[in-house]
């Protein structure tokens, strides 16, 4: 079954039985660490093979996790580790590819909306026709899943909070942005300009990364709320590795602090 279009996810309420624990997934070392290192209390422990780390972030018990690079990876993990501990909330934190120009280096996208952009058929001039497919349920599966409100709520109030560090690394230096945007997924490192173009015609997404689209996906499916934390490292191209070494430690960073200043106001709501 085939439905011409680009579907957006409805509105559900969170599942039963959810406990008062925040999950946050990453991709990479890289990118959890941070949020690691901000627990209090810490332990570490293993699901599986999978490895994991637990503490308290202003009290709000905390699950941190690597997922591995790619959408079957944090399919795989968000799945297992979502029905294991029942999250209240699920946060995706790292890097991510900046598709829109206006956005810089360490720059974080709080993810309004989280999609997939590799979700249908590529045609002529790699213009993608995108469509919703049945799903497990026999349903339509949407591309497009807007992030929790009560959790876009937190995070605005975050926001005013919150101080970036400053990125001395670039002249002249100036201090990152933190805001609202779109962030989009797909399974590829390097794009073609034709792609690139095409997303932000249809899409129009701030960053593009390769796992939070099927996370926010998993989550949705299970009931569990969800929102997504990038920072921007290399701008979206072809072929990004140098680019990506250079720039993504810092955009890590960010995205680490603001998801631990994050899980901190979700604390402070929940008191």
């Amino acid at each position: 079954m085939i439905f011409p279009g680009i579907p957006v996810a409805a509105a559900r309420k969170p599942a039963a039985g959810l406990r008062n624990l925040t999950l946050v997934l990453g991709a990479l070392p890289q990118e959890t660490e941070l949020v690691e290192e901000a627990l209090k209390g810490r332990r570490r422990g293993r699901l599986g093979p999978f490895p994991y780390v637990e503490g308290r972030i202003g009290g709000r018990r905390t699950v941190v996790a690597a997922t591995g690079i790619g959408k079957t990876c944090a399919s795989m993990i968000t799945m297992l580790f979502a029905r294991h501990f029942r999250p209240r909330e699920l946060l995706m934190t790292g890097t991510a590819s900046r598709i829109n120009p206006e956005v810089r280096n360490g720059d974080v996208i709080v993810g309004e909306t989280t999609c997939n952009h590799d979700f249908g058929s590529l045609g002529a001039g790699y213009a993608m026709e995108y469509f919703g497919a049945e799903g497990p349920l026999r349903d339509t599966m949407p591309i497009l899943y807007p992030g929790d409100r009560r959790l876009i709520a937190a995070a605005k109030r975050a926001i005013r909070r919150h101080v970036p560090e400053t990125a001395s690394q670039h002249s002249p230096p100036y201090l990152p942005r933190v805001r609202l945007g779109r962030i989009t997924s797909g399974d590829q490192f390097g794009i073609t300009d034709e792609r690139i173009a095409d997303i932000r015609r249809q899409l129009a997404p701030d960053l593009m990364e390769m796992e939070s689209g099927s996370v926010a996906q998993v989550c949705w499916y299970l009931g569990i709320p969800f929102l997504c934390v990038r920072s921007g490292s290399n701008r979206t191209q072809n072929s990004p590795d140098n680019d990506y070494r250079m720039l993504s430690p810092f955009a890590s960073r960010q995205a680490a602090l603001f998801t631990v200043s994050l899980v901190g106001e979700i604390a402070r709501s929940r008191r």
